[in-house]
């Protein structure tokens, strides 16, 4: 799914090259034996975590992304995730990954990478394609440009409140290379820290150093790379590969105060993280790593770090016929006895991940004012004629969706995303997970966060119950599980599950009277056919099975469905592949279905009026851009008529006011996206 983690480990396996090692099989049996039966001798007080690196990366599924945390749980509290600038998905990366983390109750250290290494060598500044491509010639640190967006870049995952976030790694190899730029960015550091706290003041925020590299210099200019970054380190961290030093000596070669030099560095006593491993390559390899875990108690123990990670979790295959052995875990799966081995010199854990109970109780925001200036996103409402145009809510950066307004046509419920694109903004394109519901006044008070946004988590399509004291929506409270439909009492709060037929992917809920009508699939590769069932979960029965009429690619099923006011017939949109989008209405009493759309052109979200005479629908005509917008036709599909709204903007997720009908001055509701081709 997440084909990009590629770049989560360019930094970690660059330049490695695997050794083979003397030892023999039968030395390497005796070695392991004894090292696990003596494994909880020595136990450190530290957190410990992993680097996060999954099983058959890069071709990584949901599944062993969600496996690689539930092993990490195994092995302590925390979990690093690494994530690199110039990865244009670098957002999306972190936001699935913090999901997952959540969902095991490990805490997030995430890593940012803005600087390619060369091994112990030296380090040189790797932005983004199109930063690069701006800066021209100054490429780094020196040049603001390049400082204020890297500064963004770090904001926006700040935004996501990481416990723990480090702007940079082994910044102390960027010295070796480049003096000036290591200079630069020191400074660039100082003023991002700052705003990283008004962000996110919980945060801590630090760089690493590169631990073996600093082996070559001297207390004092070692002293001085740390200090450029003083007083603005949360923590003192370091990375280590001990055996690029001591590949000849082994793990036990380490002097025995190899790490006990840090202190000489801390004189202010700050919290030390150390992140370290020993690959297992050759013969003699597994024991090797076995025997370095265990020297890491009496190695560690004069520096006491508050953290301590294992640098991979899986081994991984970088090239063809080269795969980078750091992992406790074999490329097939296969634990390693260095996974018992260091799982066994700490009792730390993540706490046990709590089942999805069937009813629970979401928090309370604060009520806030909506932003109603002029803004890419927006939702509005006008009358059927175009007329009396009212803004209710708009956003630069975040898409709101799925507006509906309530009974009583005092209040709207929408989805807000969180999860955000190259270009910065968050919208419907990026995917459902980190959604939001959420409940504004038609006069843009009182606005607030119903289900709060989780990343990877989904919280959208809301809508209302026929009182109005509930909404009806489509979440996941963990990214492994398909969404279900849920209903939240908004006077207490609480939530419960409605049930669905096992097995189905279900979206987009619609309330009627004492109905519910909904999209699922029964599986990846099959159509979406549309459900109904009674208001409590009860007598599911599926009313739609669409069969493919061409070979076109893309989408194939039925979609966004809408009972009509008194029950007898269900609107929605039937895709068969590429462009054809098309409205159909079924009458529930015979079964019997009706096309209203001509091919050709797209158009979808069809919603009845409160009367039933009239369905609002998007209109799409990619030929011609001037006729895209929102229409209207009798449920016969006669009599389609453009609404006139100004233009410059994308219309769509139209909703009519309840018990307003259909003549001229009927109110709808509608989202708003600039796109000056409209």
């Amino acid at each position: 799914m997440i084909t990009s983690l590629r770049s989560l480990l360019g930094r970690l396996i660059a330049g490695l090259k695997s050794s083979l090692f003397a030892a023999g099989i039968v030395a390497f049996f005796a070695l392991c034996s004894a090292s696990v039966a003596n494994a909880a001798e020595t136990k450190l007080s530290s957190r410990t975590g992993i680097v996060a690196t999954p099983k058959n990366f890069p071709n990584q599924s949901m599944d062993d992304l969600a496996d690689m945390f539930r092993l990490n749980a195994e092995l302590g509290s925390f979990t690093v995730m690494r994530v690199n600038w110039s990865d244009p998905n670098r957002l999306n990366i972190a936001q699935t990954l913090m999901g997952l983390a959540e969902q095991r109750n490990l805490n997030s250290v995430v890593e940012l990478t803005p600087f390619k290494a060369n091994e112990l060598k030296g380090a040189a500044v790797d932005p983004p394609k199109d930063v690069a491509e701006a800066a021209g010639n100054r490429p780094g640190f020196s040049n603001p440009a390049v400082s204020e967006s890297f500064a963004k870049a770090v904001l926006e995952i700040a935004a996501m409140k990481p416990a723990f976030l480090a702007v940079a790694t082994d910044v102390n190899l960027l010295a070796l290379t480049d003096p000036a730029e290591f200079a630069a960015f020191a400074e660039a550091y100082r003023k991002l820290y700052p705003r990283i706290k008004l962000s996110s003041p919980n945060t801590k925020v630090f760089v690493t150093f590169q631990w073996d590299a600093m082996q070559s210099r001297g207390l004092e200019a070692n002293r001085k790379l740390i200090d450029a970054f003083r007083p603005n380190l949360d923590l003192l961290a370091f990375s280590s590969d001990p055996r690029k030093l001591f590949e000849k000596q082994g793990p036990r070669g380490l002097p025995s105060d190899y790490y006990a030099r840090i202190s000489g560095y801390n004189s202010g006593r700050a919290p030390v993280f150390v992140e370290l491993g020993w690959p297992s390559d050759g013969n003699s390899g597994e024991a090797d790593q076995v025997a370095f875990i265990h020297e890491i108690p009496h190695l560690m123990s004069s520096i006491d770090p508050s953290m301590l990670a294992w640098t991979s979790l899986h081994d991984v295959k970088v090239l063809l016929l080269f795969t980078y052995r750091a992992g406790l875990i074999s490329t097939d799966g296969s634990q390693k006895p260095a996974f018992i081995a260091f799982r066994n010199i700490s009792d730390d854990r993540a706490p046990p991940q709590s089942a999805s109970p069937a009813m629970t109780v979401a928090p309370r925001s604060k009520p806030s004012i909506a932003n109603r200036a002029s803004a890419h996103f927006g939702i509005y409402t006008s009358r059927l004629d175009g007329s009396d145009i009212q803004t209710i809510i708009t956003s630069d950066d975040q898409e709101m969706t799925h507006p509906r307004i309530s009974p009583d046509g005092k209040r709207i419920t929408l989805t807000r995303y969180n999860k955000r694109g190259v270009d910065g903004k968050a919208n419907e394109g990026q995917g459902y997970d980190y959604t939001e519901l959420m409940i504004v006044n038609l006069d843009g008070t009182g606005l607030e966060t119903i289900i709060p946004a989780k990343p990877g988590v989904i919280a959208a399509n809301g809508a209302w119950t026929p009182d109005g004291k509930s909404l009806i929506f489509l979440s996941t409270d963990n990214p492994q599980r398909s969404p279900e439909i849920r209903r939240i009492d908004l006077a207490t709060r609480q939530i419960t599950r409605l049930p669905t037929p096992a097995g189905l992917k279900v979206a987009d809920p619609h309330w009627e009277a004492n109905k519910i009508v909904f999209p699922a699939k029964a599986d990846a590769k099959g159509a979406d056919t549309l459900w109904i069932m009674n208001a409590d979960g009860s007598g599911a029965r599926q009313i739609t099975r669409p069969t493919r009429s061409s070979s076109a690619p893309g989408l194939y099923g039925d979609f966004d469905p809408k009972l009509s006011p008194d029950g007898s017939k269900v609107a929605f949109m039937r895709i068969d592949g590429g462009d054809s989008w098309r409205v159909m209405v079924l009458d529930l009493g015979t079964g019997a279905e009706r096309l209203l759309t001509p091919k050709g052109v797209m158009h979808w979200l069809p919603t009845w009026s409160s009367d039933g005479r009239l369905l609002l629908y998007v209109h799409v005509d990619r030929s011609n851009l001037k006729e895209t917008g929102l229409y209207t036709m009798t449920p016969n599909g006669e009599h389609r008529k453009m609404i006139p709204l100004p233009r410059g903007y994308f219309y769509g997720n139209s909703n009519f006011f309840p018990g307003d009908g259909s003549t001229e001055s009927a109110r709808i509701i509608f989202t708003g996206t600039k796109n000056p081709k409209m």
